[in-house]
């Protein structure tokens, strides 16, 4: 009787478990399937924007789904400083969603710069007293890391990169013109740009996917 018993417990103990891990794993598979809704099916994905990297910036970005979680895109963009001139960024990112809205991205990206030293023209023109102005031109490129959060409307998104970081592994010798009263000077400088990180900040978009 007891042996009976116990065998009885051992049964229906094992029963639930199987029925409490089969609800698991339908909870999961539902949550997934929830979380999916709304990219399944989508080929293809454009937005545009603006927002902080180094400066005010404005961008453009393009990708493929490789699944409902994954991105493969091309980006490119467009920033101004005082002191770096214009920059223009591009490059490949990874775009890897984490649950229905959270996402990071990953990438590799060059960026040039080209423009005026405003702070390097002013110095020297105080210092000489002749009108000096001074243009850079480099490039550099590095892994760039984000996370940001994204809103789906049927085929219209929406989003942001809350925060990220761009750190530049290698940097190309500059070219340097100086003008000075007219007269202008071109020469290569002899070591390469010391490559310094930049955050990127805030940058909202808005675009659609299909």
């Amino acid at each position: 009787m007891k042996q009976s018993l116990a065998r009885l417990l051992i049964s229906a103990s094992a029963l639930f478990a199987t029925i409490v891990q089969a609800q698991d794993v339908k909870s999961v598979d539902a949550n997934r399937a929830y979380l999916d809704a709304r990219r399944v099916g989508r080929v293809f994905t454009a937005d545009v924007g603006g927002g902080y990297s180094s400066g005010p910036t404005r961008f453009a970005k393009a990708g493929v789904y490789v699944n409902p979680d994954w991105v493969i895109e091309g980006y490119y963009e467009e920033s101004r400083t005082w002191f770096f001139g214009r920059l223009t960024s591009r490059g490949v990112r990874s775009r890897n969603f984490w649950n229905a809205n959270l996402y990071t991205n990953a990438g590799i990206i060059q960026r040039r710069v080209s423009g005026r030293n405003m702070f390097l023209d002013m110095a020297s023109s105080t210092f000489s007293g002749v009108d000096t102005r001074y243009e850079i031109n480099y490039w550099d490129i590095g892994p760039e890391f984000a996370v940001g959060s994204q809103w789906q409307w049927s085929a219209f998104q929406a989003g942001i990169d809350w925060a990220g970081v761009y750190w530049p592994v290698y940097a190309s010798a500059a070219d340097i013109t100086r003008t000075e009263n007219d007269v202008v000077t071109t020469k290569r400088a002899n070591d390469d740009i010391e490559p310094e990180p930049s955050a990127k900040l805030l940058r909202v978009y808005a675009g659609f996917s299909i």
